[in-house]
């Protein structure tokens, strides 16, 4: 087995970290990578392989949610949101996150710990990840995961993971 193959490949059994892109494809369908990471998501629910995500992982996904919704709603652009949101707080509150939130009760919630957040500067340093992605390398290694679902290629930088792309 290749690390990249799609998910289908990934063996029975294993321990997967699941990057929020792959949770946003699925909510959304995306035309692209929707109905793979559907096939992926399934798995996981059938308890095919172990998946798991973290505190940042839910953070990435709903902003993604929230944002996708408001520029459906509001017929604003992308780059607008965050300000539309400040000027309009009661607009997150009108969104129905339940689709969100149901999906991530598939996926066991790892905690972040001063271990994750001191292993996270080291990841910075020698894999030249950003915060979030260093976070997930921390993560995955404070508790012995060596698998991520992603379409991130900045994983590939780091050796000891093995990369699924579904």
């Amino acid at each position: 087995m290749v690390p990249g193959e799609l998910s289908a490949f990934l063996p029975s059994g294993e321990k997967v970290f699941v990057d929020s892109n792959i949770l946003t494809y699925h909510l959304f369908n995306d035309p692209v990578h929707g109905k793979r990471c559907k096939e992926f998501i399934g798995r996981a629910e059938n308890d095919d392989f172990e998946g798991f995500i973290s505190p940042i992982i839910v953070s990435e996904t709903l902003f993604n949610f929230i944002k996708a919704n408001i520029v459906k709603d509001y017929r604003i652009k992308p780059k607008e949101v965050v300000s539309f949101l400040k000027a309009n707080p009661k607009a997150i509150s009108k969104i129905d996150i339940g689709k969100a939130s149901d999906l991530f009760k598939i996926f066991s919630v790892l905690p972040i710990s001063e271990l994750e957040v001191e292993e996270c500067y080291k990841a910075i340093k020698d894999y030249a990840l950003l915060t979030n992605d260093a976070f997930h390398v921390a993560t995955m290694k404070r508790h012995g995961i060596t698998n991520i679902a992603t379409n991130d290629p900045d994983f590939e930088r780091v050796k000891w993971i093995k990369v699924w792309k579904p």
